[in-house]
């Protein structure tokens, strides 16, 4: 019987549209500020997802190698206090934002652009 509804039960999760929810910046604000243990390890969790993302960037924003999550977590609940017209950007944005701020030294320099080739005269 459950041999024959798990195929039916696997179609049907397939067929389930998938959405992304992006936290903003003022949601990621007021869950790392929140006393609420729950709310908090949310606000962790993001944060470390967000630097995992970032590893697949050409240029992605760097920390000491010695900085836990959580100080990562401290720097950006201190970017956001400092900067509150930045809470209606996207938690990620904001994210890197206090990376690059609070650790610009060790950020990827930009490349510079190539120039373009000359054409040849005939």
């Amino acid at each position: 019987m459950i041999a024959r509804r798990l195929p039916l039960a696997m179609l049907l999760l397939a067929a389930t549209p998938a959405h992304a929810e992006w936290m903003s910046a003022q949601q990621l604000h007021e869950t790392c500020t929140t006393a609420a243990p729950v709310d908090r390890a949310m606000c962790l969790s993001y944060v470390i997802g967000v630097l995992d993302g970032f590893r697949d960037l050409d240029r992605p924003p760097k920390t000491p190698l010695d900085t836990s999550a959580g100080q990562v977590r401290d720097v950006v609940v201190r970017y956001l206090d400092e900067h509150p017209e930045q809470r209606t950007l996207q938690g990620r944005e904001v994210i890197r934002a206090a990376i690059v701020a609070e650790w610009p030294k060790l950020q990827p320099a930009k490349p510079k652009p190539q120039p373009k080739p000359r054409k040849k005269r005939r």
